[in-house]
């Protein structure tokens, strides 16, 4: 695929859609299992092929040398494979990896809604869990006049043969359970090979008999060029996120510990978002995710997991806090981007915090490289 995901990711952290970007991955991983299946899929069939020829010929020279010849059971096995010692039927291969590749097709296509719905939606997303998740985003695209382009490619999609096949195919299966998939090969007498998906029906509608190979391949194509064409409109919209104003990324720490004969004790450590003024130029409610893109493009983030993060005026210390924002939904959830209160402070509640830190938090996960800030240590 020549689609850039290096340049994709920075463009998703700039656009404070980073959530996205786990759904990139999972894209990214279900590509890579299709693409196996179906390397897989012809290449064993070609092997299948060429060892049915060898042990002919083999059979025949013998018969040729001796004038006589017999067929064992062990020449019917000549096409096993051996997978980490394993003997494995390779007919019950190409079976099994045929259901699995229409399965990672299916998977890739419904992934491209998760990725439209966290990097289009943003704050305006829909739950992951949600069962009419697909049909809402589609919707939402439509009823939104950038995204024009986007909802024809979907639309292009959903009504494309190779497509219905591929979901067709998984629903089947999935529901249904039966197998489709033949593999039947001549040997010594006669030319009749056959690597085929069987006729079949599914919601009223039937597909005819297919050559396995010449339809994997097929729908590989189609998957890999759809996948490389909405990422790119995905990508050419992300200025047009729908909402991503209560997000932050930019987030303040301050590290102060005690120089100890061997290594360091840490006493506590703060978070600050900073402002002009006052905390009204911040949404009652924030969404944090503590993120830096490097000058080499690196990107650095990490789960945010503290309870309070403290508001100060630009340019000020402790003695600029104004206010605070305090978790909100606890740590046991999905959240990509944690979300936090915004409330009124003062500098008294920071000193409250500062002294019980230590008994609340006795062991702490930070990424230093994704926060700007300061370290202190002291000796006694």
């Amino acid at each position: 695929m020549a689609f850039d995901l290096k340049r994709f990711q920075k463009e998703l952290a700039q656009q404070k859609v980073y959530d996205t970007w786990q759904y990139v991955n999972s894209l990214r991983e279900m590509l890579t299992y299709m693409n196996m299946s179906c390397e897989l899929l012809d290449k064993v069939y070609i092997q299948r092929g060429n060892k049915l020829e060898e042990k002919e010929q083999e059979i025949l020279r013998k018969a040729v040398e001796t004038g006589k010849a017999s067929v064992c059971e062990s020449d019917l096995h000549c096409t096993d494979l051996d997978i980490a010692g394993l003997t494995i039927d390779d007919g019950l291969f190409l079976q099994k990896t045929t259901m699995e590749f229409f399965h990672y097709a299916r998977m890739c296509s419904d992934i491209l809604f998760q990725i439209i719905n966290a990097a289009l939606l943003g704050d305006s997303s829909f739950a992951i869990d949600d069962r009419g998740m697909i049909g809402k985003v589609n919707t939402a695209i439509e009823n939104n006049s950038n995204f024009a382009t986007l909802k024809s490619l979907l639309d292009s999609n959903k009504n494309d043969d190779t497509f219905k096949y591929i979901q067709a195919f998984d629903n089947y299966i999935k529901h249904i359970k039966t197998v489709l998939v033949t593999v039947k090969s001549s040997f010594m007498l006669g030319n009749n090979n056959e690597f085929i998906i069987q006729e079949f029906i599914n919601s009223g509608i039937t597909y005819p008999a297919q050559d396995a190979i010449t339809i994997v391949k097929k729908a590989n194509k189609y998957i890999n060029d759809t996948v490389e064409a909405i990422l790119t409109e995905v990508q050419n919209q992300l200025p047009n996120c729908v909402d991503n104003s209560q997000r932050i990324h930019n987030i303040s720490f301050k590290f102060v510990a005690k120089q100890l004969e061997k290594g360091i004790q840490g006493d506590y450590m703060s978070f600050f978002i900073d402002v002009e003024n006052d905390i009204s130029e911040l949404p009652t409610e924030i969404k944090v995710l503590p993120l830096i893109i490097k000058p080499n493009d690196d990107i650095y983030s990490f789960d945010f997991r503290f309870k309070k993060i403290f508001i100060r005026k630009k340019g000020t210390d402790e003695d600029g806090i104004i206010g605070c924002a305090e978790i909100k939904n606890g740590f046991d959830t999905n959240e990509f981007y944690r979300i936090f209160t915004v409330r009124s402070c003062d500098i008294t509640e920071y000193y409250s915090y500062i002294s019980k830190f230590a008994r609340e938090y006795s062991n702490i996960t930070v990424n230093f490289a994704a926060m700007e800030g300061s370290t202190i240590i002291y000796q006694d």
